[in-house]
Parts: structure tokens; sequence; C-alpha cells
């Protein structure tokens, strides 16, 4: 009887503490993945330096010293690495509560991770095969994908109206399998996809994990961090001016999706 009792005890107070420790974990995950960010926002900011003030493309062209198979250099994260010296697909780039796929590009779908780049906002239209897809394709953040051969114009730092409110990366947005291939997050970050049902699912699609807590981190043009609840940062309604560099929020623009 006497043991049932300390078994009883023990089991009460584990229960006590297990939200407790599951807190304190998750406080650990979100303080990680901030200082991943600050580091990627030190690497953007010196690159940006060094390229004439301006942002890397989402998706470029490989720099010459890649070799066949080796480390992809097209991403913005491949031209990152010479700040940051840690590879995307090392597990310890990327935010310790991100359970997703990591991975360089897989036939046609985007490399996954827990991180993503604003590669849309507001830009000139640059002429097909961009403008002639509709008003839509005229939009983008910091560096859209060269496409065709057909460079587009990068975003320039001074062009930034408020770089303390644009965003340059944040946490991915988490998807199924279903829709990536694997499940986990595009490394492309984009805004108005927020609770989209996916093959009739809901929106455990659109996001699918909490990493730490409520909130996803998102690093400004500006090098801060700051947590933001997911809900707000995909929801055009809420952060439509955050994603583009004249801070205006263009409804016009936003995806229907």
């Amino acid at each position: 009887m006497e043991l049932l009792v300390v078994i009883a005890i023990l089991a009460v107070l584990a229960a006590l503490l297990l939200p407790t420790l599951s807190s304190a974990r998750s406080r650990a995950h979100m303080t990680t993945c901030k200082n991943h960010l600050r580091q990627m926002g030190l690497a953007l900011q010196m690159y940006v330096h060094d390229y004439d003030g301006k942002y890397p493309y989402d998706r470029g062209t490989r720099d010459a010293s890649q070799s066949a198979g080796d480390y992809d250099t097209r991403w913005w994260w491949g031209k990152l690495l010479p700040y940051y010296p840690i590879k995307w697909t090392d597990r310890a780039y990327h935010c310790p509560g991100y359970k997703g796929a990591i991975t360089q590009q897989i036939d046609r779908h985007e490399p996954l991770g827990s991180y993503a780049y604003n590669w849309r906002g507001v830009a000139p239209p640059v002429g097909p095969p961009y403008h002639a897809q509709g008003t839509l394709q005229t939009a983008w953040g910091l560096g859209i994908i060269v496409q065709n051969f057909r460079p587009s114009p990068l975003t320039g730092e001074g062009l930034i109206k408020v770089p303390s409110e644009m965003l340059a990366v944040g946490e991915s947005r988490f998807l199924s399998e279903m829709v990536n291939g694997l499940p986990g997050g595009e490394c492309d970050l984009v805004c108005g996809f927020l609770g989209f049902p996916y093959h009739g699912a809901g929106d455990e699609f659109a996001f699918g994990e909490k990493r730490h807590g409520k909130n996803y981190n998102q690093l400004f043009c500006d090098g801060h961090v700051a947590g933001m609840d997911p809900w707000v940062v995909f929801n055009p309604t809420n952060s439509a001016a955050m994603w583009n560099y004249d801070h205006e929020p263009h409804p016009e623009l936003w995806s229907p999706l």
C-alpha cells in the first residue's frame, strides 16, 4: 500500500512538472531559432554590402566554383554560405523545433527546411514571362527567380522604405506530403496561403506543427528578429505592407491562394 501511495505521488508530481518542462524546451527552441535568424541577418547584410547594396535572388545561377552534385548555390541560402558557414542541408542550420524534411531541390519541388526568404513584394514589371501571366507576376520582395535567363531587377536596400517593418527571412509555412512531395516548409516566404484547404484538408496543411509556442520568428530587413503569430504573418489583411519595399499593402497583387 505504501508503495502504491509513493507511486501515485510521483505520478502527480510528474504530471505537474511536464507542462513546465515542455514550456522550458519551447523557450529554448525559440531562443535558438532567433539566434539562427540573427546570424542569417548579419550574413544577409554582409552579402548586400558586397553586392552593390542588392539582395540575392531567391533562385539565381550557380557559383562558377560549384561542381556537379555539390551543394546547390543557386538559392538565397547558398549565396549566404560564405558569410554564414553552415549548409542548408545541415540540421544545425534549422530551427530545433522544426520536424519536417530538409532537402535541396527535388525534381520540381522547392527546397524544404525551416526558413524561407521573402521573394515577393513590389517592383517594376520586366516583360515576359512575368507580366504576360498577369499583374501578380510583377510582384516580389527582395529577389525573384532568374527564369529563362531573364534576370529581373534586384531590390536594393535603398529602395526599402521601412526596413524595420519589411520581412526578409522567416520561419517557413509547413505543408503536407501531398503538397510538397515530403512534409516540410518551402524556402520561399509567401503571404496569402493561410489555412488554404489543400485536398479538402484543414489548416493543418498550412502549418502542421508548433515549433515553439504560438509564434513564428521573423527576420526583418534592419536585422532585428521578432516572434509573430503565423495567422498574422500569412494573412495579407494584417501584414500586407510588411512584405513590400514601398510599405504599401497592394491588395491588387494578393495571391488568390
